[in-house]
Parts: C-alpha cells; sequence; structure tokens
C-alpha cells in the first residue's frame, strides 16, 4: 500500500503554513517544533518520524490523557551514540592534557611544554559514571571500557545482569537511590539522562557534594534539566567539582548574562554534542518505513508513560 509522505526539514516559522496538505498525509518526517503544534489537526496521520532524539519541543503539545493514537518515533540510537562518545572522548583528553590553554598558548605564539603536566590522568586511569545506559550511554561507556576506564552506570531498571555481553562493559550498576554513593566513587560524571520528571534535578540538592575533594569533572550532553544553573554555578564554586563540560543547559540559547561564561574551568557548545545529520535521519526513515509497511514494531518510538 502507497502512503503519503511529506518531509519537513525545515526551520523556518510554520506557524502561517497552509496546513491542507499535510491533514491528507499518512506519513509525516519533520522537526517536533513544527509539526508539534498541528499533530491533533491531521486525522489521516499514520505515523510521525521525528528528526530529533530529544522531546522537548513535543511534550508542551501532548495530551498525557489522550495521547495521539499513531506512533511518534525519534532519531536516536547508535547515530547519536557514536557522535556523542567523540564528543566525551576528546573533551576528556583535552581536558586531562590541558590542551584547552594550548589553544590560548597557540594565539599567543607561546610555546611552552609544561601547558601539559608529565602526571596527567590517561583514560585508562579514570573512572568514569554514565548516568542513562540506553543506547547512546551503552555507546560510550563501551567505547570509554575499551580504551581502559573504568565504567559504573546508572539507569531508571532495578537491576541489569551485569554478565550479560551487552551489559559487560559496567564494572557496576546503580538506581537513583545509590547515586550518592556512585558520585562518590568516579573521576566523571557523563549525563545522558533524558528530560523527564524523575531526571529533573536529579542531581540537585546538593547531590554533587559527594564528589568534594575527588576532582571529578562533570560532563552533561543528556539535558539541562539536571539540576539548575545556581546549583552547578555552586558547585564549581564550592570546589565539589573540579570543572564542567557542558553542551546542554537549564535554559538554551544559554543568555549572554549567565555566570557560566565567565566562571573558569568550563568549556561551553552549544548543544552540538550530536547533530541531527541529514544522513543519519534518512536512514533512520528508511529502516522504519521497511517495519511500517509490514506492520512491525518501529525502532525508537516514543512512550508517551515513559516520557521518552
Amino acid at each position: 500500500m502507497a502512503h503519503l509522505c511529506l518531509i519537513l526539514f525545515v526551520s523556518s516559522d510554520f506557524s502561517s503554513f497552509d496546513l491542507s496538505p499535510l491533514k491528507e498525509a499518512e506519513i509525516i518526517v519533520g522537526d517536533y517544533n513544527l509539526i508539534a503544534p498541528h499533530l491533533y489537526q491531521l486525522p489521516k496521520l499514520k505515523w510521525v518520524q521525528g528528526t530529533w532524539a530529544g522531546l522537548d519541543s513535543l511534550w508542551p503539545h501532548i495530551d498525557r490523557q489522550a495521547p495521539p493514537k499513531f506512533p511518534i518515533t525519534r532519531t536516536s540510537g547508535e547515530n547519536f551514540g557514536t557522535l556523542m562518545r567523540e564528543y566525551v572522548i576528546a573533551n576528556m583528553v583535552f581536558w586531562e592534557r590541558n590542551y584547552f590553554k594550548a589553544i590560548e598558548n597557540q594565539k599567543a605564539k607561546l610555546y611552552d611544554r609544561d601547558v601539559s603536566p608529565n602526571d596527567y590522568r590517561s583514560i585508562a586511569d579514570l573512572k568514569v559514571a554514565i548516568l542513562g545506559v540506553g543506547s547512546i550511554g551503552s555507546i560510550i561507556g563501551r567505547s570509554l571500557k575499551g580504551l581502559g576506564a573504568t565504567v559504573y552506570g546508572m539507569g531508571r531498571r532495578a537491576t541489569i545482569p551485569l554478565e550479560a555481553p551487552e551489559n559487560a562493559y559496567l564494572e557496576k550498576y546503580y538506581t537513583k537511590t545509590g547515586l550518592g554513593h556512585l558520585l562518590s566513587s568516579v573521576d566523571y560524571i557523563v549525563n545522558v539522562l533524558p528530560k523527564t520528571p524523575e531526571t529533573t534535578n536529579i542531581l540537585g540538592n546538593g547531590m554533587l557534594k559527594h564528589c568534594k575533594n575527588k576532582n571529578v569533572v562533570f560532563i552533561n550532553i543528556g539535558r539541562g534539566n539536571v539540576l539548575t544553573e545556581l546549583e552547578l554555578v555552586q558547585a564549581l564554586n564550592e570546589k565539589w567539582i573540579s570543572g564542567a563540560i557542558l553542551d546542554v543547559f537549564e535554559k538554551e540559547p544559554l543568555p549572554q548574562e549567565s555566570q557560566l561564561w565567565t566562571l573558569p574551568n568550563i568549556f561551553i557548545t552549544p548543544h552540538i554534542s550530536g547533530n541531527s545529520r541529514a544522513q543519519d535521519i534518512a536512514e533512520k526513515f528508511r529502516i522504519n518505513l521497511a517495519r511500517f509497511e509490514k506492520n512491525e514494531p518501529l525502532v525508537n518510538q516514543v512512550d508517551f508513560d515513559k516520557g521518552y
């Protein structure tokens, strides 16, 4: 059976668009912020393939008591995991070897071999906590394990079989109740958690105090809701953590008046650790279209109850 499909890779204002063509669509591939406001106005929709992994732009337009009857799928999984593990590993290497300072020295034409200490920590020396051991977090964890790091994980499941091959990269597994002990045991925290009510402020209320005196670096590539900016600033000022590599924030774009711009020991990127590349979106759509045609379960289908 043929299905009408509209591809919406546009970033301009969609509010004044004539919805008449969309009302005939059975399949739509599009950015959530563009299509989400119109989901309940499209009677023939059978499936929406989103172009992003995060659902922040989707939820304000979803009635949790009466969610859409058609599936919505995310562009997530191995493609984002591959890109985000490169971000994590590259920044760990730059941080531990002080290459950020070397960049400044280059601009100043300063040849200083002491910029990188002789006793810097190799990735193989590090203990790393992955907060969120789903498809993306597992790819990051396996790569770090392959480089010799000791990897701990935290997830929402009560327990996971560490002896299973897919979990072999994990030294230990924790749930939210053991988060304080986990944070006191590691050198790096890598947050990959989605934005849900359960993850909001999970690192707040002084939780990062467990890292004090451990020279811990916080890498956030998940969502900025895990703690407020004020608490992150406090954690840095009180030296509960020694630094932060931040790709996501409580408010985006990060306001110019934010203290994070001027604090030392912070590296900021504008939510680019795992971009939605056109080739990855097309491949995810190809896979799901084949499954859709066969009436098989779709990959990365949004669970309206879990929130991701």
